[in-house]
């Protein structure tokens, strides 16, 4: 029997290593996880790492050559500070924008043929209830301004991808992690939930995840989140 394979997308550190590391705890299970830079994720015998960089094309290009086949891909990379839109410059409105809504649609398009290879065909995006436009509407507090932005137009991409994709019986959905006490979300103060609960949660909706509910956006915990 083929063991399943996950791709998470930005494994270094916080969430996407500790999806790396549960995901391992199944020996049944493949993992790999990219990082922008070698990294050791573990000498357990289902992990393997690869470099790729979602913000440069060539980078995701180089990295897709090495991953014939797929079952589920987790995009977890992503940008984020707490930052205003009024004060956002061109350059970093850019950035936004490359890297949380160029970089999912990147790793997408050129992992594609391995996704297609096998039958499962999940993509999970990592977002944010900061993406969620009714969600925003006089919101006080937690991550806004250009990465709700850009979470909101990511979540788009999600949409999109599944009205090209399912004819080919592709699932997509997008996963609010929740306020998580990582390097990103202690930017908006301290406290949070811990990374492993977080992580958890987030497995259990990919897992759950059909192609007759897609597209959907959850929580981490299992309620509906409004796009």
């Amino acid at each position: 029997m083929t063991s399943p394979i996950t791709l998470v997308i930005g494994a270094s550190r916080g969430i996407g290593l500790e999806l790396v590391k549960q995901i391992s705890q199944d020996p049944s299970q493949q993992v790999i996880g990219s990082v922008r830079k070698p990294t050791d994720l573990g000498s357990v015998p289902n992990i393997k790492s690869i470099v790729l960089d979602q913000a440069d094309r060539s980078s995701v290009k180089a990295a897709a050559t090495q991953v014939p086949e797929l079952d589920t891909l987790i995009i977890n990379a992503a940008i984020g500070d707490n930052e205003k839109v009024l004060t956002t410059s061109d350059e970093r409105l850019a950035e936004y924008s490359n890297v949380n809504v160029g970089g999912p649609l990147r790793v997408v398009q050129e992992f594609l043929p391995a996704l297609l290879a096998r039958q499962t065909r999940r993509i999970i995006v990592i977002s944010s209830q900061s993406g969620s436009l009714e969600t925003q509407i006089n919101v006080v507090g937690g991550f806004s301004g250009p990465y709700s932005i850009s979470k909101a137009a990511v979540n788009m991409v999600v949409v999109q991808l599944h009205n090209e994709l399912r004819n080919q019986k592709f699932t997509l959905q997008a996963i609010h992690p929740g306020w998580v006490a990582t390097d990103m979300g202690g930017v908006t103060g301290p406290g949070g939930m811990p990374i492993p609960q977080s992580v958890e949660g987030v497995l259990k909706r990919v897992n759950e995840a059909k192609h007759e509910d897609s597209p959907r956006f959850v929580s981490w915990d299992g309620s509906v989140m409004k796009w």
